[in-house]
């Protein structure tokens, strides 16, 4: 697009637009066209293809946490922001910043394009009262209020352990947040998820044998120097105790290659051996012919799989690749996108949740060995609007039980076995950020019978689990834990 055209689509807004773009080490922007580009190429993964929303918040309100003026807009694209996203000081120039400004202001200016979801600072309203699902009554109370949280667990005497993105592991006793996090706990290194400048702390994880040996298991991401100026990550799961309300006996179990300091949740099976999910969503660049090379797909590569591991950092012997020649021993599964969310069933069998692009949300039933399809084999389609087809359904490729498109951007699981709530044993409670409902799922196998939204609006829901009572825990990317309580018809 010219820049003549662009000034006149802009009308009166084009002079603060200028001034904007001719602040000290800005270029003036040239073209929204461009900007939408190379937001495709280095946004659209986490916010969307046309910036509505995804993994990331919707970009298309009017109301910015850091602003929504260009200035704002633009410091945010190349310093990042706490809380917010990371810096892309290394990866975008100036022009390329205020190209995608432009980008942006175009869509919050069209008036064919209303936000899917609420911007990304507002703060939902918990019901008021009794809230009836379709088999269980139950209300909704806040629990506590953190900063930028991350996942939570449960000790086995009722206490909560939080992790928040800005480093801090917290623990919630008797419905109080501790006023200090604990002491000395590790910590990541780098500006990931949601832009936490300096550090990356991620999900948390209690040994199943906790009462006897006392560990807790921590997930987080960290920078890696790079000749070529890549933005590169290694993913560390570190275990330590917790003692007199600090961090001690911290050992690191294992270090390895990611690509996005996102995901990196974790769940234990009942022979305590550890599972991590490990994102791969980048692929702008893929084709068909190339697909089967990129590293979900490469069983060397320890990117977009699931990882098994021994409760002290070891492969376990019987891992499906273990003693393939160059294969990463720790490999479970691979083809993964983004897996936000894992469960175990109760006969020990595992589920798990992911992203897919525009469109093509999973619930997969995880085998060991078995190859999930992404990059070549996925429901949702590119999002730079390449016009290349999706391609679900491919021999060697485990199909998932269910798939959404639209994608309501799935995020934790749990599955239901407590007391609380006897009409949902056996379900699965789901949490979705870009829908920001949560959902409960019947299945009969390996076919869903049910779905259903059981409260709508909670906020990005980044955890989900059941507490030892048998309420349910949500925990939001707005920083609320909340639960739902059981009530009387």
């Amino acid at each position: 697009m010219a820049k003549q055209e662009w000034e006149r689509r802009r009308g009166l807004g084009s002079a603060l637009f200028a001034l904007a773009m001719l602040a000290p080490g800005l270029a003036p922007a040239q073209d929204a066209e461009a900007g939408g580009q190379a937001f495709a190429r280095h946004c659209a993964s986490c916010h969307g293809p046309r910036a509505r929303g995804g993994e990331g918040p919707d970009l298309t309100g009017h109301i910015y946490m850091h602003g929504a003026d260009d200035q704002s807009v633009s410091n945010s694209i190349r310093d990042g922001q706490p809380g917010g996203m990371p810096s892309f000081r290394a990866t975008l120039s100036d022009a390329d910043i205020g190209n995608m400004v432009a980008f942006l202001g175009e869509r919050r200016r069209d008036p064919t394009n209303p936000p899917l979801v609420r911007p990304y600072a507002f703060a939902p309203t918990l019901p008021k009262g009794a809230v009836k699902s379709d088999v269980e009554t139950f209300r909704v109370e806040a629990v506590a209020k953190l900063e930028t949280p991350y996942g939570l667990a449960f000790l086995p005497d009722g206490r909560i352990l939080i992790t928040e993105l800005s480093g801090s592991l917290r623990v919630v006793e008797k419905g109080r947040l501790s006023p200090t996090p604990i002491a000395g706990a590790p910590t990541g290194g780098v500006e990931g998820q949601r832009g936490q400048r300096g550090r990356n702390l991620l999900d948390v994880a209690v040994d199943p044998d906790f009462k006897h040996n006392g560990w807790i298991y921590l997930s987080s991401a960290r920078p890696v120097q790079s000749a070529k100026a890549e933005r590169l990550f290694t993913a560390r799961i570190t275990r330590g105790r917790i003692r007199h309300g600090a961090w001690v006996d911290s050992e690191i179990l294992t270090e390895f290659p990611i690509e996005t300091p996102t995901a990196l949740n974790m769940a234990f099976d009942p022979d305590r051996n550890l599972y991590i999910g490990v994102s791969w969503p980048d692929y702008q660049l893929v084709t068909p012919q190339t697909a089967p090379s990129t590293p979900p797909q490469l069983l060397s590569s320890s990117m977009g799989k699931i990882l098994r591991m021994t409760a002290d950092g070891k492969a376990p012997a019987d891992n499906p690749f273990v003693g393939k020649g160059g294969a990463y021993p720790y490999v479970f599964s691979y083809g993964h996108r983004a897996p936000l969310g894992l469960a175990f069933d109760r006969k020990g069998e595992l589920w798990e949740t992911e992203n897919g692009p525009r469109g093509g949300d999973e619930l997969n039933h995880v085998r060991a060995g078995r190859n999930y399809g992404w990059p070549g084999s996925s429901w949702g389609l590119r999002y730079d609007d390449v016009p290349a087809p999706a391609a679900p359904d491919q021999k060697g490729v485990e199909q998932p039980v269910i798939n959404w498109s639209p994608s309501p951007s799935v995020s934790a699981i749990a599955f239901y076995y407590g007391k609380a709530f006897p009409r949902w044993t056996g379900n699965l409670i789901m949490g979705s950020l870009k829908q920001t409902d949560l959902y409960r799922i019947v299945l009969d196998g390996d076919r869903p019978v049910l779905q259903e939204v059981i409260l709508h609006a909670l906020g990005r829901i980044r955890d989900v689990e059941i507490g030892p009572e048998g309420y349910v825990y949500v925990l939001t990317d707005e920083g609320n834990l909340m639960r739902l309580v059981p009530t009387r018809r």
